[in-house]
């Protein structure tokens, strides 16, 4: 399939897909974003697709949507009319998460995973743009999306939260005010966060001793009920659980050099709290413990890379860091048109899953009621673990041939490959 083939021969089904998310032409005239070049809804998005998503240059979309009786003007026409559009495609790439939001779903538990990633054009010195998602893990498709200039900072009230859901988000989104706002829609939340970014308190209103907490933590995970202080005078935060782990040590060894690398380029002293924090995790949440203990918790954290893959793969596949403008307007119109025709992918993607023999279903996540351990070895074919030997033979015979004929005089002591102990990358 071609980059241009959605916009020739499935624009059809893509325009009925993005009509059934909102109403096409009245939100186009309700934003402003028509104009002479333009009249309608429906062609102003086509030539955002064709100048986004299609890979064509402006002069060449121009070009396209003479021929294809689009429109007839010229590249820098063209240009102003997608700039005065970015705010309406931006409004047309959020609302097609959302209309994916089951009306009224209420009962069980709906794990969203939280994160954030930067976009720059080619050459650029600083972030020029933020892109936030929200990754529904159970469908494997985004639930929300919003793109900000490189100011927009990360935060959870981005995002509407309703009762059921499970926030899951990184040390970025850590701060009482966000966490407030998850809570109050009734919602739940799984945030990482460092030793000072939140002050915590104990349920009876005093100083909660984190660094006595850290020292206390054993093989096993360990939880303490806190409280975060606000300083507000209209009520404090329900009480929260803050969950403790123990990192492995190379993991931790890990962490205290980049906080000691930092410390040099800044010409300070790394902070002794801040070295002795590095080799734990601490994720305040809101779960009740009777059905979430420590690690079940620990264990829907580690979910939350699947998140940062699904951005990755986005600014990947779809080539978000090759902006051909640097005007903030142009350049935007281009990335919500990239974003636009990734979630009409995915809905396609969706689609064929539903002709396989499974009928589209997956094993469900079931908020990790059983996760899989870290001394755990992952699970291998036989017939893998009976070639590996092989394999390994092959390539060394090729990079040494001498010694591979050595060794086939002596008895093979190569077994099995040990398990990795180390657990997830946190």
């Amino acid at each position: 399939m071609s980059r241009t083939e959605v916009i020739e021969d499935g624009w059809p089904e893509a325009l009925r897909a993005i009509g059934s998310a909102l109403e096409v032409e009245a939100s186009a005239r309700a934003s402003g974003a028509l104009r002479r070049a333009v009249r309608d809804g429906a062609g102003l998005l086509r030539l955002a697709s064709a100048y986004g998503g299609g890979g064509l240059s402006l002069r060449q979309t121009a070009a396209w949507a003479a021929a294809r009786g689009v429109a007839d003007r010229s590249d820098v026409a063209l240009l102003g009319r997608l700039a005065a559009a970015a705010g309406w495609l931006g409004e047309v790439a959020g609302a097609l998460p959302a209309a994916r939001l089951p009306p009224g779903a209420a009962g069980g538990r709906r794990l969203r995973l939280v994160d954030g990633t930067s976009v720059c054009h080619p050459g650029a010195d600083r972030t020029g743009w933020r892109l936030h998602a929200v990754l529904d893990p159970g469908a494997r498709r985004l639930a929300a999306l919003e793109l900000t200039d490189g100011r927009g900072a990360e935060r959870l009230s981005r995002f509407a939260w309703r009762p059921g859901d499970v926030a899951v988000a990184d040390r970025h989104h850590a701060r009482a005010r966000e966490l407030r706002r998850v809570v109050e829609a009734g919602a739940d939340l799984i945030v990482r966060t460092g030793w000072s970014s939140l002050r915590l308190r104990t349920p009876a209103g005093g100083t909660f001793d984190l660094m006595a907490g850290l020292a206390a933590v054993g093989d096993g995970p360990a939880e303490h009920a806190v409280r975060v202080d606000e300083r507000r005078r209209d009520g404090a935060m329900p009480g929260l659980r803050l969950v403790i782990a123990r990192l492995p040590d190379a993991a931790a060894e890990r962490a205290r050099r980049r906080l000691r690398k930092d410390a040099r380029k800044r010409g300070r002293t790394p902070d002794a709290r801040s070295l002795a924090a590095a080799g734990f995790v601490l994720l305040p949440t809101s779960l009740p413990a009777a059905d979430f203990g420590p690690e079940r918790v620990l264990a829907l954290y580690r979910l939350r890379w699947q998140a940062e893959l699904a951005c990755q793969r986005l600014k990947s596949l779809l080539g978000l860091g090759d902006l051909p403008a640097k005007n903030p307007d142009p350049a935007r119109a281009w990335l919500d048109a990239k974003l636009i025709l990734a979630l009409l992918a995915e809905d396609a993607a969706g689609g064929l899953a539903a002709l396989s023999p499974s009928g589209g279903r997956s094993r469900g996540l079931a908020l990790a009621a059983h996760p899989r351990r870290a001394a755990e070895p992952h699970r291998r074919h036989p017939r893998a673990v009976a070639a590996a030997p092989v394999a390994r033979s092959r390539r060394a015979a090729v990079a040494h041939p001498g010694r591979a004929a050595a060794a086939t005089d002596a008895p093979s002591r190569r077994g099995r490959r040990a398990p990795n102990t180390n657990g997830p990358s946190w």
